[in-house]
């Protein structure tokens, strides 16, 4: 459950998300600095299993985690599977941009499903969808994008979402990273909490919205933690 949008220009590159979790789950800690790997990288740290959702490295190249739904006929999940926001983190900190053959290297069958977004200013976005059963990629609209998942209606939820999306880009055909983040901040929707982009559930919510900045001066990182 997490939404992800994105705008990209000639050298430039923003990336707002918002991470919707279970109210009970542990919160999770702001971005810090992550070393050790081929590249550092900024990344919050998530509070129970110690991964992270979102990272961006200090080359640019910003990476993003979602759930996805498992494929019909899908096995059922390992008895112990592997958090997906530790791949992330691995895949933070090494050299070169992700690609099929080094998620398929992961092991994917010890991680739940998931779609992976992945982005730079001279890379072209593309999401890779893991659903259980089988790894796919496709390209992502090079100028600006969403991405969305529910665990709660999907069928009807995503679709809602990303009309919403699309009426705020006829709203703002050049949006700036203000204008992303007040997108990613909507949490009215006259059918409940459960279809806005931030979401409220009796069960769960969005708990913070991370917004990622690469220009020609660096990279920065806003974090907010949603009380």
């Amino acid at each position: 459950m997490c939404s992800v949008s994105w705008i990209r220009g000639r050298g430039s590159l923003v990336v707002v998300m918002n991470r919707d979790e279970r109210r009970d789950r542990a919160p999770a800690r702001p971005p810090r600095l992550w070393r050790g790997g081929v590249e550092a990288f900024t990344a919050p740290v998530d509070g129970q299993a110690g991964g992270t959702w979102i990272a961006a490295r200090d080359s640019g190249v910003v990476l993003a985690l979602l759930n996805h739904q498992p494929a019909r006929g899908a096995p059922a999940p390992a008895a112990s599977l592997i958090s997906r926001g530790r791949l992330i983190a691995a895949l933070a900190g090494e050299a070169g941009v992700p690609d099929g053959a080094r998620l398929r290297d992961a092991g994917l069958a010890s991680f739940a499903p998931f779609r992976l977004f992945v982005a730079a200013p001279a890379v072209p976005p593309r999401v890779f969808t893991w659903n259980g059963v089988a790894l796919t990629s496709r390209r992502l609209d090079p100028r600006a994008g969403f991405l969305t998942s529910s665990s709660w209606n999907p069928r009807a939820v995503l679709p809602a979402r990303h009309a919403r999306f699309r009426a705020f880009r006829r709203a703002h055909p050049s949006p700036s990273r203000r204008d992303l983040v007040a997108f990613h901040d909507e949490a009215s929707d006259v059918r409940g909490g459960a279809w806005a982009i931030r979401m409220s559930r009796n069960d769960a919510r969005t708990v913070s919205v991370t917004a990622i900045e690469v220009t020609a001066s660096g990279v920065r990182m806003r974090y907010r933690a949603v009380r």
